[in-house]
Formats: structure tokens, sequence, C-alpha cells
């Protein structure tokens, strides 16, 4: 079992420990709290910046292996088209691709279970190992590790595309670059180029 899938596992566990009812799936590796009980923070305002310009629910109407990243860009990422495996569990659809010299783990997910989008990624923050705010084409992000307080082998990065509606990229590093290449830049490259489909989606 790779690392991803443990993770992909400990975010399953997660929403399910918390009450959260399956809507598809998730593609990512780290945590994340039910929705419905979110914290808050001290003001009554939610955990994560409020999205300035939000993309329509119908950006998610495709699964991920079909609308994530193109054959394009994932040559530009992997050197390779790898096929791509739906990964789906309790959060949300997600898709990943595994390239086959390296073992290399490119996901993405559409975590529709998390109702109140980023700040359900936000609020996992105490339990997280890493977590740190950033922003991805000028829309509120953050960069994650369920279990390494200093990202090496892996990293997620959650986008928030609207207030309750947020994609996961994740990003396994393959052995020949294991130490070599900060997996939250790499997620985070990955992400720019998720969202950019998506904003052409909603068009």
């Amino acid at each position: 079992m790779t690392k991803w899938l443990r993770l992909s596992g400990a975010l399953v566990g997660a929403l399910m420990l918390a009450g959260c009812t399956s809507q598809g799936a998730t593609g990512s590796p780290s945590t994340a709290s039910n929705p419905s009980t979110a914290p808050a923070s001290p003001s009554g305002a939610a955990l994560a910046p409020k999205v300035q310009n939000p993309l329509p629910a119908s950006v998610f109407a495709k699964h991920p292996c079909d609308s994530a990243l193109t054959s394009t860009q994932l040559m530009q990422l992997m050197n390779e088209v790898p096929p791509p495996r739906h990964t789906d569990n309790a959060a949300g659809p997600s898709c990943g691709w595994t390239k086959s010299s390296t073992s290399a783990v490119i996901t993405v997910g559409y975590l529709t279970a998390l109702k109140d989008g980023l700040s359900d990624v936000y609020a996992k923050k105490t339990t997280d190992a890493y977590q740190q705010p950033l922003e991805v084409g000028g829309y509120p992000a953050a960069a994650y590790n369920s279990t390494e307080s200093t990202p090496v082998g892996d990293c997620d990065v959650a986008v928030g595309i609207a207030d309750n509606l947020v994609f996961d990229v994740g990003f396994v590093v393959g052995t020949d670059r294991y130490g070599k290449e900060n997996p939250c830049d790499a997620a985070k490259t990955i992400a720019q180029d998720v969202l950019g489909n998506l904003k052409a989606a909603a068009q």
C-alpha cells in the first residue's frame, strides 16, 4: 500500500468519525473535519478566508479523472501520461496517476462532502502534523500533511474555489526524487493547473 493510500484512508476515517455521509470520494492524503461541526473563529467567522471570485458548483460536474488535468499537463508534470485511477472515497470523487518509473503519485479530489469548504480543512490544523495557509491563483488554499511536520515524502494543497467548495491536490514524491523536491511546491504547481481547468469549465 502506498503512503498516499494510507493517508487517504486517514481522511476518510476523519470524515466518518465526524459523522459525514459519503457523497462520492476524495483524493488527498490527510484529514478534514465534519462540515456541520467545523469550528469557527472567536468572531464567529469561517476559519478560511472568504473566496472573492467563487466558481460555480458545476465545475465539479465531471469526475476529476476527466476534468482535473489534461494529457498535456500530465506529460509536463510526470514526463508520461499514466492511466487514471478512480480513487473515490467518503470525501468526494478522486483520481490518481502513478508514474511507472518512480512511483510518484498525483491525486486530485473534489471534496464535495466538505460543506464548509476550505474552512473544514483549516479546522484540522490542530491534528495535522503540518499545515500552512497560502494562495493559489488568487484563491485561498492550505498546504498540509497529516504525518510529517516537515513534508518530505508527500504533501497536499487544498484550494477553496467557493466558500463551500474545495478541491485537493496530493503529491507523493517518487523514489528517484525523494528529498530533492519540496512536495508542497509540487502540489501547488499541480493545483494551479487544476484551477485553470476548473476556471475554463466555468466559462
